[in-house]
């Protein structure tokens, strides 16, 4: 799944758009090799790996707020080692918990956004950014990772 976004919501930055496409491959393979229910390519973990060590560090938008970032990479890879346990686990208050966790990356998407246009503009697109960043339901969820 690509997620496009709009280019409305970096107001009209294209690096910052590219910056939020790059997210959405990467962390959907993180996803996958995680996760374990699709068979990821030695490509698609090359493309991964590309992205984080060259593509995301070469790109100006993601420079500029990187040292913004970086501490929120931390609580995004702590977020997803947490949802990780929780799924293994299968209980179900740690998956509700875990459905939230594993889009944290959300997070640095909803930063970039507020950087680009200012948080009143933000506030009108944090909304869709959030449908289109977490489009899998709760209940879809649940029934895939619920041991009960």
């Amino acid at each position: 799944m690509v997620f496009e976004g709009k280019s409305e919501w970096f107001g009209g930055d294209e690096q910052a758009l590219l910056m939020f496409r790059l997210f959405g491959e990467m962390s959907h393979i993180w996803d996958d090799l995680i996760d374990k229910d699709k068979e990821v390519t030695d490509d698609a973990i090359n493309k991964a790996f590309t992205i984080a060590l060259v593509y995301l560090p070469a790109n100006p938008f993601y420079q500029r707020i990187q040292p913004q970032v970086l501490p929120m990479w931390l609580s995004v890879s702590s977020a997803y080692q947490t949802a990780n346990a929780f799924e293994k686990a299968g209980e179900a208050h740690g998956i509700e918990i875990a459905h939230g966790l594993r889009y944290a990356a959300g997070h640095i998407v909803a930063y970039a956004i507020h950087v680009c246009v200012g948080p009143e503009k933000a506030k009108e697109y944090l909304p869709e950014m959030w449908k289109i960043l977490m489009p899998e339901r709760f209940e879809e969820y649940r029934k895939e990772h619920s041991n009960v």
